[in-house]
């Protein structure tokens, strides 16, 4: 376990053991014997750490000391992005899985990008779960849920005025001013 490597991160993030503990839902004091290397972290637990961090699991992994091995994983193509960056869920029952990338997290899925005679036509972006604030994920592609319910997939920007963002959407470029931005769920992975 490399603590001083886990301790240096939680304060990147600004968050502390106890922090952790309360996101992991786990006893404070099994975090601390976790990072003191007294107590092996789970691989749900790793999945869990890398969200919160922002990292990937197989980085997480490596520096708490777990062997790495490739790891197979289908993943759910749960959505679908339009020549618009607009993002549909797909009906239940019709996803189709891919497999992917071998550190994705548990709990993320692929939106395929349908947007004819754009150069990201049929690209699959494999998306965190997690739900991040925005202001947590500036200048990162992500899937983001505005505020009247709609979700679209852009780069966020900082907005020009105060609590809003500016959305650099994926598929045209265009950019959408002073957006009310609800929340964040970042792309780990795109497969072009």
């Amino acid at each position: 376990m490399n603590t001083l490597w886990f301790r240096n991160q939680l304060k990147d993030k600004h968050l502390s053991q106890r922090g952790l503990a309360k996101l992991l839902d786990v006893d404070s004091a099994a975090v601390s014997l976790m990072l003191r290397g007294r107590r092996r972290m789970t691989m749900s637990e790793a999945h869990r750490i890398s969200n919160i961090l922002g990292l990937s699991v197989t980085e997480i992994m490596r520096e708490a000391g777990i062997e790495v091995t490739d790891d197979v994983r289908r993943v759910p193509v749960a959505a679908c992005c339009d020549a618009h960056s607009a993002v549909q869920s797909l009906a239940k029952g019709t996803h189709d899985t891919v497999i992917g990338p071998p550190d994705v997290p548990a709990d993320s899925y692929a939106v395929q990008v349908r947007a004819p005679g754009s150069p990201q036509d049929g690209w699959l972006l494999y998306v965190s779960n997690a739900q991040h604030l925005p202001a947590e994920r500036i200048d990162t592609l992500c899937v983001c849920a505005l505020s009247d319910g709609s979700l679209v997939m852009a780069y966020v920007r900082r907005g020009y005025r105060r609590s809003t963002y500016n959305l650099i959407m994926l598929t045209d470029g265009r950019m959408v001013q002073d957006c009310a931005v609800t929340w964040a769920s970042p792309v780990l992975w795109i497969r072009p």
